[in-house]
């Protein structure tokens, strides 16, 4: 069976699949950012310094699975996505296996 998605449900579908993630905010002394999942694994780093922005594999993987995209058009949804739920500008974003 297929199904017909717009453009205008699509972005909602794929905060979606960020979203369903819970994560633990750390923050350190430098002002780095890190989100950790329920297995104490850092899947998000933010650094203040130059905005990057480093993502785990395992999201970046699944994202490309589940909405047949790009790497780097992955990346820049999961920059887009971290900027508008955390308030943080991203310069830079990084795929990186942690």
């Amino acid at each position: 069976m297929k199904y017909l998605i717009t453009e205008s449900q699509l972005k909602p579908l794929m905060w979606r699949y960020f979203n369903s993630y819970e994560y633990d905010m750390i923050i350190n002394d430098y002002g780095t950012v890190f989100l950790i999942d329920d297995d104490e694994h850092t899947q998000w780093t933010y650094e203040h310094d130059g905005g990057r922005l480093f993502v785990a594999n395992e999201i970046i993987f699944g994202f490309e699975a589940m909405f047949n995209v790009s790497g780097d058009d992955a990346l820049e949804y999961a920059g887009e996505w971290f900027e508008e739920t955390y308030d943080y500008k991203v310069e830079e974003i990084i795929n990186w296996d942690f």
